[in-house]
């Protein structure tokens, strides 16, 4: 099953790239929607955090338009004057005039770019992204203290994945993986999706992607939920995708089979506080393949003792030609089975004649 998986994504490839002229994805563009706030469970934000982190697919900066903030106040709903500030890695800042206290709630309305808009009027599909959010944040009683965390790496084991590669977006795998999870205390726990990540295999960064357009937000990588990753090691691709990326300069994807140190950085959006959690091994090991049967083959039984006389053999497929009388003596004259078929199908009579 896994194989034939395999070709059926590489021989969609082949069939619509031409592998001489393939070099990149040709992607849909720019993404819906109004991208994503960094905060913690139910909306919450710590008191010493430097504003509302954001990523989208359009920036803020030069777009005051798109954003509105107010603080609410009982039954009130005070406009909060606020500026649009660069952060590091794709993430901006919408920094509300004066500091944050605890217990305070405000809202944040956001509005899709205009190329979105415009993409969004010839785009004919339901279930689009919505082109304005707004969602309520809650200031957290407490300063965030990020002092330590730990990663847990789950038993390697072997499966199926659609990986980026060069020239034709994607290919299907088979690998063996190992699945990654940052454990944090429980007094941070709660402010998870707030925090950003990164993954480091063997003191590189470790940033795979189902395909060569898909978006992965800063501080994510391509597994559900924030502080999660899989590392693996590609075991078996078809011949087709080999032949393409192989064209195309590409590598194999995944690391090489063996021991791995895996580490995870944790950080605030802002970067004001960042630890990594202590390095773990993984061992990454491809299974032999087993070798089955070729279909009509049959596997050769366990000989009976001595003592006992084995049983007669019993007479090969297809059963009608035995039936019918022509009977085979000897090996080099399969070719009579074939003429009987013939001769029966011709004559439409009940045996070789």
């Amino acid at each position: 099953m896994r194989a034939a998986w395999m070709v059926i994504v590489a021989s969609v490839a082949l069939a619509v790239l031409d592998e001489r002229e393939a070099q990149a994805c040709s992607c849909a563009g720019t993404r819906l929607g109004t991208g994503r706030l960094y905060l913690g469970t139910d909306g919450t934000l710590p008191p010493d955090a430097r504003g509302f982190a954001w990523t989208g697919a359009e920036p803020l900066a030069g777009s005051t338009d798109r954003v509105t903030v107010v603080r609410v106040e009982k039954q009130r709903k005070v406009p909060v004057k606020h500026t649009i500030a660069a952060g590091e890695g794709g993430i901006e800042w919408i920094v509300a005039a004066g500091k944050f206290k605890p217990g305070q709630v405000y809202e944040v309305t956001l509005r899709e770019g205009p190329q979105a808009t415009e993409k969004r009027k010839v785009i004919k599909a339901a279930n689009l992204p919505p082109s304005e959010t707004t969602t309520a944040i809650t200031i957290a009683a407490a300063p965030l203290k990020l002092t330590q965390a730990s990663l847990q790496a789950g038993a390697p084991a072997e499966q199926e994945l659609s990986i980026a590669a060069p020239g034709i977006c994607a290919e299907g795998v088979g690998a063996a993986g190992a699945s990654l999870r940052v454990e944090l205390p429980p007094e941070v726990e709660p402010l998870r999706d707030y925090l950003v990540f990164a993954t480091r295999v063997d003191g590189q960064p470790w940033a795979p992607r189902h395909d060569n357009c898909e978006h992965i937000d800063p501080g994510r990588a391509w597994t559900e939920g924030a502080g999660t990753d899989l590392v693996f090691t590609v075991c078996q691709r078809s011949p087709e995708a080999e032949k393409i990326v192989t064209s195309q300069g590409g590598s194999v994807g995944g690391v090489a089979p063996g021991l791995h140190r895996v580490e995870i950085e944790v950080a605030t959006p802002d970067r004001k506080q960042v630890i990594t959690t202590p390095a773990v091994d993984v061992m990454l090991t491809c299974a032999a393949s087993k070798v089955e049967p070729e279909a009509g083959t049959e596997v050769p039984a366990s000989e009976p003792p001595a003592s006992e006389p084995s049983e007669p053999a019993q007479p090969q497929e297809p059963p009608p030609v035995a039936q019918r009388g022509c009977a085979v003596g000897e090996p080099g004259f399969a070719w009579v089975v074939g003429a009987c078929l013939w001769w029966r199908r011709r004559r439409r009579s009940d045996g070789c004649r």
